[in-house]
């Protein structure tokens, strides 16, 4: 996916419009994203890339942007800053449609390894030791699910039987003292997987899409990323789980109650995202042939268990 919203060329040179007086020269959709409309843009003078959201509200995207507008206060220096409109806006609205332009950033995401795992993870780690205070930044409940959310979920009429099944038999032995754990809260990306990032002669140079992110707990942050980026043939590597925690430690030390969860937070962070496809595919109607995508996460845990298990 890429352009579920259709743009044409003076759609795309109004909403340039609304930045600068450049003209656009060409433009082209991109197969990025499963919940946004992404666009490649030329003019006579810079390369953009423009975002339309198909499934957020504009308060929503705000909330994303003053996120990001805080970090560059910060000099978090993997995350690529949103320009601002003339009206010093963080977020154009046009029409019917709104979204974000950012410089468009060279690079290409990375396959799955040692090096790629340890490069986000210090990444990411580097992201959790952003200091507050956070004022005015969103909570991550509002747009992702974290494990009190997930654990309620599995007791209501609509949770899937696979789903719920699977849950009571990978963490119901261990989510209440897990919901009784005081784990460390900050910013976190909430949906770092190695295709959100961008590498350079093999090291990260930018952390892409924090739709996700909020003022939430370090280890379910650590889970989600875990999970979608330590692959070995699409299946957790705990050769490559060693290899992510090493690059976050190089950065922020593990406090012993994150550590003693670690696998709880990777079956955690599958559910998480299991969830998110759930209500945006199966139970929303974004895109209906992604309806069982959920599944592609469940099945990951459960072989997962497998592999520590043995």
């Amino acid at each position: 996916m890429g352009d579920y919203t259709k743009l044409g060329f003076g759609e795309i040179q109004n909403i340039i419009d609304l930045y600068t007086d450049e003209k656009v020269v060409d433009f082209r959709p991109l197969s990025l994203g499963i919940s946004n409309s992404n666009y490649e843009i030329n003019t006579n003078n810079n390369k953009y890339l423009l975002k339309v959201s198909d499934d957020k509200d504009a308060d929503e995207v705000l909330g994303e942007m003053t996120i990001l507008d805080y970090l560059r206060s910060q000099d978090y220096k993997y995350s690529i800053i949103p320009y601002k409109t003339k009206k010093d806006e963080l977020v154009y609205e046009y029409k019917h449609v709104y979204g974000v332009l950012f410089p468009f950033v060279e690079g290409i995401p990375p396959g799955p390894n040692d090096n790629t795992c340890f490069e986000i993870g210090a990444a990411l780690a580097a992201l959790h030791n952003v200091a507050g205070p956070f004022e005015g930044l969103r909570s991550c409940d509002e747009l992702s699910f974290p494990a009190k959310v997930i654990y309620e979920y599995t007791k209501t009429e609509t949770c899937p039987e696979d789903f719920k099944k699977l849950f009571e038999d990978l963490l119901g032995k261990k989510i209440e003292k897990y919901l009784t754990q005081s784990f460390a809260t900050g910013i976190i990306h909430g949906d770092l997987y190695y295709d959100n990032t961008l590498f350079d002669n093999n090291h990260i140079t930018a952390v892409l899409d924090f739709e996700q992110s909020g003022i939430g707990n370090f280890i379910l942050d650590l889970g989600i990323s875990m999970s979608g980026c330590c692959l070995e043939k699409g299946r957790i590597s705990p050769c490559l789980i060693d290899s992510y925690l090493k690059g976050y430690e190089s950065v922020r030390h593990l406090p012993a109650n994150e550590k003693e969860f670690i696998n709880e937070a990777i079956y955690l962070g599958l559910f998480s995202i299991s969830l998110w496809r759930i209500k945006r595919f199966k139970e929303g109607n974004l895109n209906p042939l992604m309806a069982d995508s959920y599944k592609q996460l469940l099945y990951r845990a459960e072989i997962f268990k497998q592999t520590v298990s043995q």
